[in-house]
């Protein structure tokens, strides 16, 4: 396939793009820095640095679109806000006006999303038919993404695919920033540890990411979680151990409120949220649950 990818050189991009290219995909990578993604991507790949460089009679069979700045890189200014905004939805608006130009549609549109879609639920369990339990900024932010990919495909015919996806696990992002911290004792539990962590292994997502794209059933909104979500305090312990440091520490959560203000919610808050319809239809989890995760990632018999 021809594929058209925004995101394709962040953290799940730089996973997902080697495994398109190892199956014989051809790529062409929407990046702000044409010529260092260049030296990142897999040989052969195309970059722009616009969607408006692409050409009317350019052919596409899917797009994917995982385009965002990262929701926790700087405090939720206005100004911050509105880049987050832009960033997504406007990305997504500028693939809609690409798509009315170009003579052959694609046929799949699989479009990025986050489990912060949910807002800080508490301890309900949410699935895909679940709405909202707080309408946040979190919300606020992916509902618009959302919409903006259904306008999207509903203008230009396509299969759409939505990955709500939750926190991702694997070799690099959170767990290389994590890693140096709790290996110098340092690995704290945030607030009262009771907090709901959603999450993915980078290898499911992209196993996930290839099941939207081959199989023309596959359509709607998907939960991209492992089917065991767990309180963030387990999830602290269980870093600790295999970083063989204890795991006393504790941080509460004013000063993180006092701190990052809104955006706090991103370390206090959580969702508990369950892949229903991938489980339904017979999607099989490589890391089901947090500590195989673990091990795989932090190579534990050189970790413990």
């Amino acid at each position: 396939m021809n594929i058209l990818i925004t995101g394709g050189t962040g953290f799940v991009g730089s996973h997902l793009c080697p495994a398109l290219a190892r199956q014989g995909h051809h790529l062409t990578v929407l990046t702000r820095q044409p010529e260092r993604a260049g030296e990142q991507l897999p040989e052969g790949s195309r970059c722009v640095r616009s969607l408006e460089d692409i050409e009317s009679d350019a052919v596409f069979d899917a797009v994917i679109n995982l385009a965002g700045e990262g929701i926790a890189d700087a405090r939720w200014s206005a100004r911050r806000k509105q880049t987050l905004l832009d960033s997504r939805v406007g990305v997504t608006r500028a693939l809609g006006a690409l798509l009315e130009r170009l003579k052959q549609r694609p046929q799949v549109l699989i479009s990025g999303s986050a489990i912060g879609f949910y807002g800080d639920a508490g301890n309900v369990e949410l699935t895909e038919a679940s709405p909202a339990v707080r309408r946040d900024f979190t919300y606020l932010l992916c509902d618009a993404w959302e919409q903006a990919a259904r306008e999207v495909a509903q203008a230009a015919a396509l299969r759409l695919c939505i990955l709500r996806i939750g926190v991702v696990i694997g070799p690099g992002g959170m767990l290389e920033r994590l890693r140096p911290v709790y290996r110098l004792g340092l690995g704290a539990q945030l607030g009262d540890g009771q907090q709901w962590m959603s999450w993915i292994h980078v290898d499911d997502l992209v196993a996930l990411i290839l099941r939207c794209l081959e199989t023309p059933a596959a359509s709607g909104v998907y939960n991209a979680v492992a089917p065991q979500p767990l309180p963030h305090g387990r999830f602290h312990r269980q870093l600790a151990e295999r970083c063989r440091r204890p795991g006393f520490m504790r941080v509460p959560g004013w000063p993180l409120k006092l701190m990052l203000g809104e955006m706090s919610v991103l370390l206090l808050g959580g969702q508990r949220v369950l892949p229903r319809r991938l489980l339904d239809q017979g999607f099989q989890f490589r890391y089901p649950e947090m500590g195989a995760a673990l091990d795989a990632v932090l190579d534990v018999p050189d970790a413990r």
